[in-house]
């Protein structure tokens, strides 16, 4: 199947295509559910006897919201999730287990190239603390937006770094000018 193809049918600007059977026995639902969406694929699932490389994954199954950088920013300052507008963005299905307060973030940026390009999807969660090796998304004070880095204790120096060999600043020094908002729990990008 194109790219384009699929781009059509996930924009929804094509209903159908006659490789939906073999979408839904990838993704193991029906090509019913596929067309008419619904709350539980799980209600749906097939058969799955020829599964070759493919295998499904389970959730964590927590829904979480997909934010803005800015909004990731403000996320410490926030005391109760629930009480920001979430209901109009975009809701990822977090794969791993994770907390009511976990968001998602869309990478942006070549900082954290090639293994994070730009488009990868990110699930942090502010209740898991950072440890030494472990990607982080952290606010700057001096600035309004949240970034997101590799976190990096060296002795009693405290390190962002982008892992982009070719990025002209690897490090940023943490030395009470940086919140860490919460940890990445999940990576993917979106096919």
């Amino acid at each position: 199947m194109s790219q384009a193809a699929y781009q059509k049918l996930e924009s929804g600007r094509s209903l159908s295509s006659r490789k939906l059977p073999s979408i839904a026995r990838t993704l193991n639902v029906t090509a019913e559910w596929l067309e008419a969406g619904g709350d539980n694929p799980s209600q749906s699932q097939v058969d799955r006897t020829d599964a070759g490389n493919v295998s499904p994954i389970t959730s964590g199954g927590r829904s979480v919201p997909e934010i803005s950088w800015v909004q990731a920013g403000e996320w410490t300052e926030v005391e109760n999730v629930e009480d920001i507008n979430l209901s109009e963005v975009r809701h990822w299905p977090c794969p791993v287990s994770c907390s009511a307060r976990t968001f998602a973030l869309r990478v942006e940026g070549d900082s954290m190239a090639p293994t994070f390009p730009p488009g990868s999807i990110i699930f942090v969660d502010p209740e898991v603390p950072p440890i030494s090796g472990k990607k982080v998304v952290a606010k700057l004070v001096d600035e309004s937006k949240a970034t997101f880095k590799q976190y990096i204790e060296d002795g009693d120096s405290k390190l962002l770094k982008a892992m982009n060999p070719n990025w002209p600043e690897p490090y940023v020094p943490i030395n009470g000018n940086c919140v860490i908002i919460g940890t990445v729990v999940f990576a993917g990008t979106e096919v």
